[in-house]
């Protein structure tokens, strides 16, 4: 029986809503698109790189403050910003209102996954749980830099 959730469905990590747009298998694992809600003071990803992913974030309402290489940025309605490969970077909602973004990968590296996968550690509060992130986070192209706090606390 196929489990997978429909084009427009998505899971919620704690206060992070995602919202399948473009899921890598309808696009050849060539692009992937989110719609996702950070709820006030939410955290969103800890401090990691990825290998091969390049991620987009267009900010539709609120303000995302990411951290990328080793400066703070804030980012409101209309601003967009680039995260290369090799480049740490995290984000989260460190405001009082809700966080709205369109966020990208290119290639999608099947990230429907990963996000399914932080969403069951979510719902058993193991988001700090080194083995298993380290294990979620190896098979999605993603090295962590920091610790796993930042996936469970805003920063």
């Amino acid at each position: 029986m196929d489990t997978t959730p429909e084009p427009g469905t998505g899971v919620t990590i704690g206060g992070m809503r995602v919202r399948y747009l473009a899921r890598s298998d309808a696009t050849g694992d060539a692009i992937g698109i989110y719609a996702v809600t950070l709820a006030a003071r939410s955290p969103g990803a800890g401090l990691h790189r990825d290998a091969r992913l390049t991620e987009a974030f267009e900010v539709h309402e609120g303000a995302l403050t990411l951290r990328l290489n080793d400066r703070d940025v804030t980012a409101g309605p209309g601003e967009f910003v680039l995260v290369r490969p090799g480049e740490p970077h995290a984000f989260a909602n460190r405001g009082d209102e809700p966080v709205r973004f369109t966020l990208t990968f290119t290639p999608a590296l099947r990230r429907e996954g990963f996000f399914e996968g932080l969403a069951a550690l979510a719902a058993e509060d193991r988001l700090r749980d080194e083995p298993a992130m380290r294990a979620l986070m190896a098979a999605y192209d993603q090295e962590p830099l920091a610790g796993f706090a930042g996936w469970s606390e805003v920063g």
